[in-house]
């Protein structure tokens, strides 16, 4: 089977050039990515949890097939079903696991050797078909790949810039080619068709042309435009030769179309029939007697490609260039001079050190009347817009003269300063504050600046024509911005004097709320008390305990300046006399019983209280009160059952401690027959166990 790889970077068009590949050489294109996608479709479905490498034992008894350009998974279509927006969404979790990324390159192998394919990806050439008999590098330049997501984009409605794609697309390049599971890179023997300048037909042929010399037979035709052919010459003409190809394939070749001839020269000056020819395939036509396929042929195509190639090259360096100028002219917001050259209805071309620019009507500050007679004239005027593919420059006179206007009047309030005190008066109210005058100048007083307090309604603060104090807090771009809450001390600073971290004080509880409660510092400021700094013991419920306008004892924790925050906590005023148990289960140790009830009895542990239920007192006999034998005040030998510090609860049992001393006795003995007994039989060890339980029976009754 023929198998072609296509590898190469995002944007590349490698997808497009595959597709088309297929359909002209009539094989299969193998869409990797649809392949994950079916996997994912598959997942969902299920409900397995898709992070889990685990979760793929399905693919197992997964079919997932190709017939003629549609993929199917288990036996049905699914081409649409994978392209709904909740598969695009989750795609990529698949896509990372080892074990899919593995069964899929072992399928797409498998596939590949029973039928032919073109296949595109990242890593085709050198991971999953290695041995491909065509290897393509398809690549173009960051410019050429970013402007053809960008139109992609404008075409979907999404709006971002070729700078902002650009630096998206190199982005992505650095991600693939450094990622640590099979990176982007060219296979050895693969061959590098750069897109930059090329249209995708002849991306095409170009990949196709590769194929046949590679081995490729199309049935429908036997050459390719492009493809080297040779043959014999069975018919001289003076102004063509007829070249027989092999297998009934005849050809064509004018005398314009070969090398080296001279204009107005006979072709039997040059060739004889039976003559050997070799020539590329220009076209395909057909016989008009006959109507059999004509091949046209030419000697030139070489020649003419490298003379095209070499004319797009200036015209692509004259075009850079000049992109490359106005670009650092729009970064650099520079005004410049341009000459009126000619004007239209819509504008005025300008001439700029040679280079033409267009000046629309709307971007000038004169009538179209007033344009026509200024033809010779210097303008200054901005660039604005640049269409990379058509290197067309846009200008604009009218910023320009606002630029202009902006530098004088930034010049103007050199003699301002931050923090500089002023009378101003207000002359506008605005919804999110107001306009200030202060001699010739104005500054915007925003409503945040107004009062240290939150300013819902500028009115109910100022009124037009009051006279007020303020200070200058920003200049910037010919904007002052100014404060009266500048002019007073602020409430943080008033709180950050009457409290500090480490004071203890009875707060009020202004609210209740999900993470804790809000407790009255001042009347501008409440601080937090997380529900955990509620108590030490988690079975401690403040929802239960504590209502809005109680007040608790509480420490100050932290003070953030930053973040104008106080967070609070009830417990740091508690002893944490569960702070020093470290217990596990099993362990064993001495426990004083301290009060019995019919369930059991408390048992006292260093300074905490624990429990021992009745039904843990002893393994040997029947017990109805804990004090039928362990009266009040006894210390005893107990088995930790459970210990959780922070729901303050101690569960101890006695009777464990018993069962493991019988179990260890029965053991010893179990040893002590096994070294008395070679071989023991079903039946002893039936006897050995009636014996230990009549034991264990005689000391029950005791």
């Amino acid at each position: 089977m023929f198998k072609i790889a296509i590898d190469g970077p995002a944007g590349a068009g490698k997808s497009t050039i595959s597709k088309e590949i297929a359909k002209k050489l009539n094989i299969e294109y193998l869409d990797t990515g649809a392949m994950y996608r079916a996997v994912t479709l598959k997942a969902m479905r299920l409900g397995v949890n898709m992070e889990d490498d685990n979760a793929y034992g399905f693919l197992d008894g997964t079919d997932i097939t190709f017939i003629n350009g549609d993929i199917y998974l288990d036996g049905e279509n699914v081409s649409k079903a994978i392209r709904s927006v909740e598969i695009t969404n989750n795609v990529s979790t698949p896509s990372k696991i080892g074990c899919v990324r593995s069964y899929l390159v072992e399928l797409q192998r498998k596939i590949s050797e029973s039928i032919n394919v073109v296949m595109d990806g990242r890593d085709i050439g050198t991971v999953v078909l290695p041995n491909a008999n065509l290897k393509i590098y398809l690549d173009a330049s960051v410019e050429c790949r970013a402007l053809r997501r960008k139109k992609e984009r404008d075409l979907a409605g999404v709006e971002l810039s070729l700078e902002e794609t650009i630096k998206e697309i190199e982005a992505r390049d650095l991600k693939d080619s450094t990622r640590k599971i099979n990176p982007l890179r060219k296979a050895d023997d693969a061959i590098i068709v750069d897109s930059s300048d090329m249209t995708i037909e002849e991306v095409v042929n170009t990949i196709i042309k590769l194929a046949y010399e590679r081995g490729f037979k199309k049935m429908s035709e036997k050459f390719v435009n492009g493809q080297n052919v040779q043959g014999y010459i069975i018919h001289v003409t003076p102004s063509y030769l007829k070249i027989e190809l092999g297998e009934d394939a005849l050809g064509i070749i004018y005398s314009n179309d070969i090398l080296d001839v001279v204009d107005g020269h006979s072709l039997h000056e040059y060739y004889n029939v039976g003559e050997q020819f070799e020539a590329q395939v220009k076209s395909l036509s057909k016989d008009q007697k006959t109507g059999q396929p004509l091949y046209i042929l030419s000697t030139k195509l070489e020649q003419e490609r490298l003379a095209k190639e070499a004319k797009e090259a200036a015209a692509k360096a004259r075009k850079e260039a000049k992109l490359a100028k106005f670009q650092a002219l729009k970064e650099a917001d520079e005004i410049i001079s341009a000459k009126v050259s000619k004007v239209l209805k819509t504008g005025a071309f300008l001439s700029y050190e040679g280079h033409e620019v267009f000046l629309p009507v709307k971007q000038s500050e004169v009538s179209l009347e007033a344009l026509s007679k200024l033809v010779g004239e210097e303008l200054q005027v901005l660039v604005t817009f640049i269409d990379a593919e058509k290197a067309q420059i846009q200008v604009s006179q009218t910023l320009a003269s606002r630029k202009t206007a902006r530098l004088a009047k930034k010049a103007e309030f050199d003699a301002l300063a931050e923090g500089q005190v002023v009378t101003a008066t207000v002359t506008t109210l605005l919804p999110f504050g107001a306009i200030l005058s202060f001699g010739s100048q104005t500054g915007l007083l925003h409503q945040s600046e107004i009062d240290h307090k939150q300013v819902r309604d500028v009115k109910q603060h100022l009124q037009v024509g009051q006279e007020v104090q303020a200070k200058i807090i920003k200049i910037e771009e010919g904007k002052i911005s100014l404060s009266l809450r500048a002019m007073t001390r602020h409430p943080w600073e008033i709180l950050c004097e009457q409290y500090h971290v480490g004071d203890v004080f009875e707060g009020t509880v202004e609210k209740i709320i999900p993470a804790g409660l809000i407790i009255k510092l001042t009347d501008e400021y409440s601080g937090l008390m997380p529900k955990g700094e509620y108590s030490w013991l988690l079975t401690d419920k403040l929802e239960e305990q504590v209502t809005e306008g109680s007040t608790l004892k509480v420490k100050v924790l932290d003070i953030d300046s930053k973040k104008k925050r106080v967070s609070l906590s009830r417990r740091a005023t508690l002893e944490n006399t569960w702070g020093d148990i470290k217990l596990n289960r099993n362990d064993i140790i001495n426990v004083t019983i301290a009060a019995v009830d019919e369930k059991g009895a408390k048992v006292s542990y260093k300074n905490v209280t624990g429990y021992l239920p009745v039904g843990e007192v002893s393994a040997t006999r029947r017990v109805g009160r804990v004090d039928e034998i362990y009266p009040v005040g006894t210390e005893v030998e107990a088995l930790v059952l459970n210990c959780d510090p922070l729901r303050a609860k101690l569960l101890v049992s006695i009777k464990a401690i018993e069962l493991n001393k019988e179990r260890e006795s029965f053991d010893k003995y179990m040893k002590q027959q096994d070294s008395e007994t070679p071989v023991s039989t079903m039946a002893d060890l039936f006897a050995g166990l009636n014996l230990f339980e009549e034991e264990a029976s005689k000391k029950s009754k005791k």
